[in-house]
């Protein structure tokens, strides 16, 4: 994952469908941290009000010994979640490639409770392993809102997906959410989307940047864009495509996301 997460989460209604929240007025601006999102975080609503009340995902219950991979947690707010559970710290493993986000998350959301996230990309094996997490160790791995970052795809999309089938256990659950379509020009405003500046593209591309972002991502490179116009939102047919062939999926589907909570095949 080469470009930062932008998964700004849903809100549930009083019917608990998860929705996203309904922008009125334009947000005030803010100043736009290169590398990271200036959206408040908090945590998946589908992991605070269901997850953590039912105390399971796909069938198992969750315990203090339950071992639970977060993967992509912003700024370690669904980690906390897990840990009001009463899932034991050292059980806790929690991700993410950004490293401004890693940071912010040990100095802040996450002191005092015993888990550090580490910075690790999921789409490599070896850096996954290096941030501790081992082969067939996890009965729980979360991805929520992870693979809308535009790079996850192809190669990336196939290594990704095998490294989440072989960290967990022979019985491990998934739960992974996506939205069904990109965000607005206002909600990505609101939620603080960085902008994709011209001298990150051509640090990435090379002086021909611009045709390469084309070719890329299938539209022009326009001043004042933001990385969820490039965003990887995959139809429900595809998500199946992805997960089917090695995990029972029990699907949820709201007006803006899809939900999967799963179980690998043993």
């Amino acid at each position: 994952m080469r470009f930062p997460s932008f998964n700004a989460e849903s809100i549930p209604t009083p019917e608990d469908v998860i929705e996203r929240p309904k922008i009125s007025k334009k947000p005030e601006t803010v100043e736009v941290i290169k590398g990271e999102s200036t959206r408040p975080y908090e945590a998946s609503p589908v992991i605070k009000y269901e997850i953590s009340h039912t105390h399971t995902v796909y069938e198992k219950p969750i315990g203090p010994d339950t071992k639970t991979c977060l993967i992509g947690d912003g700024q370690g707010m669904d980690t906390l979640e897990f840990l009001k559970i009463g899932v034991k710290p050292e059980n806790v493993s929690s991700v993410n490639y950004e490293q401004k986000e890693v940071q912010k998350a040990n100095d802040k959301n996450l002191v005092g409770t015993g888990v550090e996230m580490k910075q690790g990309d999921a789409t490599d094996s070896e850096s996954l392993k290096r941030a501790g997490i081992e082969l067939s160790s996890q009965d729980i791995v979360t991805l929520m809102h992870v693979l809308e970052v535009p790079d996850i795809k192809n190669e990336a999309e196939a290594r990704l997906i095998k490294n989440l089938v072989d960290i967990l256990k022979s019985d491990g659950e998934l739960l992974v959410s996506q939205y069904k379509q990109k965000l607005t020009p206002v909600e990505a405003e609101h939620y603080g989307v960085e902008k994709i500046a011209a001298e990150d593209m051509e640090k990435k591309f090379g002086p021909d940047w611009q045709a390469e972002f084309k070719k890329e991502y299938g539209m022009d490179w326009e001043n004042g864009m933001r990385y969820s116009e490039i965003s990887n939102i995959r139809p429900k047919e595809e998500l199946e495509r992805l997960f089917s062939q090695y995990f029972d999926i029990k699907w949820t589907e709201t007006q803006s996301e899809y939900i999967l909570k799963m179980k690998k095949r043993e």
